[in-house]
């Protein structure tokens, strides 16, 4: 679904929908990563890759319209915080299949399936959300949902920390511990994400 802006303003919302759509499609390729083999990981690495240098480039672009637009659908300051935070989104997930790939990892533990659902969840959420930012009162059930899933993702991470650091070999442990920290600040950035998003309903409620 479309951003519905005023007429001037098209492009702008344009980005910010892709913007969405690109944490969609990361979301989905950490999924991926955890059930492939070693190659297997490193072709949705470099999949993922791509779309994070397609949300830095419409970062990019966004920030260059946002600066020539004199009218934009909500205040000017939290389009750029809904924007950057998508942007953060798509670039810790990358940053977590990078680590996965590097770290030559075999099975993961559940707890890390786990994050990841919630992940998946939350970038459906937002994807879901971000068309309709022109329309505050329909905010309310996405943030809630996202701060809600932010909070569930918090208690797995704690579950998932006490059982890797009780692995025996100590190289396993510190990459799992690592991997799961990386997952850890992808939650967080999508709980930037719901923040934003709460600030625009209630300033344009």
């Amino acid at each position: 679904m479309a951003l519905r802006l005023r007429p001037s303003e098209p492009r702008l919302g344009g980005l910010l929908v892709g913007l969405s759509d690109q944490v969609a499609a990361a979301a989905q390729l950490v999924a991926e990563s955890l059930g492939g083999d070693q190659p297997g990981r490193e072709e949705i690495a470099a999949r993922l890759q791509a779309v994070d240098q397609d949300a830095e480039a419409k970062m990019h672009a966004l920030l260059r319209a946002l600066s020539a637009s004199f009218v934009t659908p909500v205040d000017r300051e939290d389009v750029y915080r809904v924007a950057w935070a998508l942007r953060t989104c798509v670039a810790r997930m990358d940053a977590a299949v990078d680590e996965i790939v590097l770290f030559h990892l075999g099975e993961v533990p559940a707890g890390i399936a786990e994050i990841v659902k919630y992940a998946v969840r939350a970038a459906e959420l937002t994807q879901e959300a971000v068309p309709r930012l022109t329309r505050p009162r329909g905010l309310a059930d996405p943030w809630i949902e996202l701060t809600r899933l932010g909070k569930q993702a918090g208690r797995e991470h704690r579950r998932l920390l006490a059982e890797v650091t009780a692995l025996p070999d100590p190289t396993t442990m510190a990459r799992l511990v690592a991997l799961t920290l990386a997952l850890r600040v992808v939650t967080e950035a999508f709980e930037d994400v719901a923040h934003a998003l709460q600030t625009v309903a209630v300033k344009e409620g």
